[in-house]
């Protein structure tokens, strides 16, 4: 054969395979890549078929690991959480225990840019009243137990294989009367994730929110059971589509999504608080509107508004944000837009609205009073 003749490159084996999953595991414990990175390498060397391919694998890895000090990382990572929101995202460096603590507010923890040193992964994660969020990339086995006292706890990892020499990752829950959920999402690159925003936000109305920070709006009918007392449940069940129909037009319009209807009651998560404040005064300005023209039963709706920390558990949310908007429509009169010192705070730099003075409620279910602010509305 002579000197200008092509080069056949050798076939992988398995135990060239290995060797460069430990060169991996070298490289991710020593901070050069991230879980996501390193799922994503993993990836590729099992489909090498030539040595060649392997090659490619680990070609930028090549020499010794960063020369200095080695990069402290801590036994502990500690995320807490009191009425705000907090977490763990981007590239960080996580050793082998993480508690995460959300009290009336919200954790989230992504993996995908975390640097591990460890084999396993120990994640305590107790929700009081509040959500804690867990991510990781698919392929990372994940165990979730521990003891949900008034809360729910809920695991969505896509069922792959195991990706060889990938780290372990435990997570222990303990919601109190909150929600803590792990899920899986799909490996990205470094590059994908500087492109692309982590969790971008829905562009039409028919996509949910995503989990994190969510303006929650609950809006009920006002007397409903005495509304099928004096109609009947055929008319009233008629009536309760219509007032059904208007809660969605009015909220659609402000990129409402309609996350779920219970009798004569509406759950809607916008991705602002003005939108959720618009579309609240649109929905009492339509039935008030109704009413002068409406020659059978009037409508009436009271309607609470909160913003905060929430988990997603598929096509529901989790958490004390939840509760708080929920309770705040219970303590609304008739015709009455009650939202929190939270909702009212971010509003007020707009000035598009009017509040009444504020007046303390008791929330059921919730320790302490509550500042809520009616918003000062006027039929037209």
């Amino acid at each position: 054969m002579g000197d200008d003749a092509p080069s056949v490159s050798l076939r992988a084996s398995d135990a060239d395979r290995d060797a460069v999953v430990e060169v991996l595991k070298e490289r991710t414990a020593d901070g050069t890549l991230t879980l996501d990175e390193f799922a994503a390498r993993i990836d590729a060397a099992l489909n090498a078929r030539t040595r060649d391919d392997l090659a490619a694998v680990t070609a930028d890895l090549s020499g010794e690991s960063p020369a200095g000090p080695p990069r402290r990382t801590p036994v502990t990572n500690t995320v807490i959480s009191v009425m705000a929101g907090a977490g763990r995202k981007g590239r960080w460096r996580c050793g082998g225990r993480v508690v995460a603590v959300a009290v009336m507010g919200g954790c989230v923890i992504d993996f995908r840019g975390a640097e591990i040193t460890a084999d396993e992964v120990h994640v305590t994660a107790v929700a009081f009243w509040g959500g804690i969020d867990i991510i990781v990339p698919e392929g990372i086995e994940v165990s979730l137990d521990g003891v949900p006292v008034m809360g729910g706890k809920s695991a969505q990892i896509k069922d792959v294989p195991r990706l060889p020499g990938s780290p372990r990752i435990f997570v222990h829950a303990y919601p109190i009367m909150g929600g803590v959920g792990v899920r899986s999402r799909p490996r990205r690159t470094t590059q994908q994730q500087l492109d692309a925003p982590d969790d971008p936000a829905p562009t039409t109305s028919t996509s949910m929110p995503v989990d994190g920070t969510v303006t929650l709006m609950f809006s009920d009918v006002c007397d409903y059971s005495g509304i099928t007392d004096r109609l009947g449940d055929v008319a009233a069940n008629e009536l309760l589509r219509d007032y059904g129909a208007t809660v969605r037009t009015c909220s659609e319009s402000q990129s409402g999504h309609v996350v779920k209807s219970h009798g004569d009651g509406v759950m809607v998560a916008f991705p602002s608080v003005l939108r959720a404040l618009r579309a609240a005064v649109d929905i009492q300005h339509a039935l008030a509107k109704r009413n002068i023209d409406a020659v059978d039963e009037p409508l009436h709706a009271h309607i609470g508004i909160h913003a905060g920390e929430v988990v997603r558990d598929g096509d529901d949310y989790l958490g004390s944000a939840v509760i708080i908007a929920s309770r705040l429509t219970d303590a609304a009169g008739r015709d009455e837009i009650l939202v929190s010192s939270v909702v009212r705070e971010l509003a007020a730099g707009v000035r598009e609205f009017t509040f009444d003075a504020p007046r303390e409620v008791a929330l059921k279910g919730v320790a302490d009073k509550r500042q809520a602010y009616p918003i000062a509305w006027q039929s037209e």
